[in-house]
């Protein structure tokens, strides 16, 4: 009997313990499936882990493009340096092929040159003699590798073509070069000059405006070479501009921030020519400005972009200045299109994505563009 209450007393408080566990499971579902419930916070613990993955994996692509665009950056920035120092080359290697040349302008297109061009050496001859006063048989000496008018003939041409000559060494070269003077003193129409790549032409147009501009303020200046030198100081004129601003400049920047007015819109057998235009009235703001121009949308694309700009200090001086950046002229033609309609506290940037040529009439669509997009200015020019 004994043996027999042990064993129900056993079960007894196994039925117990039972009972007991089940109470705790149902509080455990309770617990787990209740309004406050572990289930609940697993669940939000599980979408706090979701946010935190997908917060990482963002942050990571982030840190990713960010990687990649510096990179770009990078790239870019090797790029243009790489194909700046190319372009100083082939300008180098321009020159070096022309040092030998003289470019003789002024000397009229007669019929028996067109309809026998041997008779241009002739022509040529007696410029050197009659019109340079160098000794026919100096002149008999001179050895002309090769002699040509430049460009096609235009019987609507209002100048005639100029000549090149090509002399065999450069020594030759500098005997005609030294009877240059003698052109001028007689007031000839005929010029002769050396031969130089059209970059380097431009420049130098470009420094005898600027240097007209000194000598109206009483500063003397000194052209030498492809530099403007002070003859006080003896310092040498820099452009305060700088520039075109570079590849790290425009991909760098923020949003575009200043008010941009747009011309119309030209295209011409390939060519499309669009114009921005901002206000400006410091050598500082410029140079953001047109930052931020290039940084609107397509502008940086652009084959050539042209820019010319004029401002008023308080003294009443103007200050001005054009870029062709590879338009050769056309900046020089924008800035004076500015001028001819009094337009002024303004920088206008032409661009123009090249198709087949069109000879000069870009540059009359580049004046026309630029000027609609300055006079949309809403601000007084």
């Amino acid at each position: 009997m004994h043996g027999i209450n042990n064993i129900q007393n056993i079960l007894a408080n196994l039925l117990l313990r039972i009972d007991g566990q089940g109470r705790h499971l149902d509080e455990v579902t309770k617990d787990i499936r209740g309004k406050h419930g572990i289930q609940e916070r697993i669940e939000s613990v599980q979408e706090q882990a979701n946010d935190t993955i997908y917060i990482t994996t963002e942050l990571h692509e982030k840190q990713k493009m960010e990687r990649e665009l510096s990179r770009m950056r990078d790239y870019i920035a090797r790029l243009e340096y790489c194909v700046k120092i190319q372009s100083e080359q082939i300008l180098e290697l321009k020159t070096k092929a022309m040092e030998d040349n003289n470019i003789v302008s002024g000397v009229d297109e007669k019929a028996p040159e067109i309809k026998n061009p041997e008779n241009l050496a002739k022509i040529i001859s007696n410029v050197f003699t009659a019109e340079m006063e160098i000794p026919a048989e100096t002149v008999d000496n001179l050895q002309i590798y090769k002699l040509f008018r430049m460009g096609e003939y235009d019987k609507q041409r209002k100048f005639p073509r100029p000549i090149c000559v090509q002399f065999a060494n450069k020594s030759h070269k500098d005997i005609v070069m030294r009877h240059i003077k003698i052109l001028k003193d007689k007031q000839s129409p005929i010029r002769v000059s050396q031969h130089q790549p059209e970059e380097i032409r431009e420049k130098r147009k470009h420094l005898y405006d600027v240097q007209k501009q000194y000598e109206d303020r009483n500063i003397e200046t000194v052209l030498k070479g492809q530099k403007l030198i002070f003859t006080q100081s003896k310092s040498v004129f820099r452009d305060k501009i700088g520039s075109r601003p570079m590849a790290d400049e425009i991909i760098s920047g923020e949003e575009v921030k200043i008010a941009i007015s747009t011309g119309k819109t030209t295209e011409d057998n390939g060519n499309r020519f669009a114009a921005r235009s901002t206000p400006v009235d410091s050598y500082n703001q410029v140079r953001r400005s047109l930052v931020e121009v290039m940084r609107t949308e397509n502008t940086a694309s652009a084959s050539h972009n042209i820019y010319a700009f004029r401002f008023s200090t308080s003294d009443g001086t103007t200050n001005e200045g054009p870029e062709d950046d590879g338009e050769h002229g056309a900046g020089r033609m924008l800035l004076k299109a500015l001028a001819d309609n009094d337009i002024n506290n303004a920088l206008v940037v032409v661009s123009r994505w090249c198709g087949s040529k069109i000879g000069p009439r870009r540059f009359t669509h580049i004046n026309e563009v630029g000027l609609s997009a300055a006079k949309n200015m809403p601000v007084p020019v």
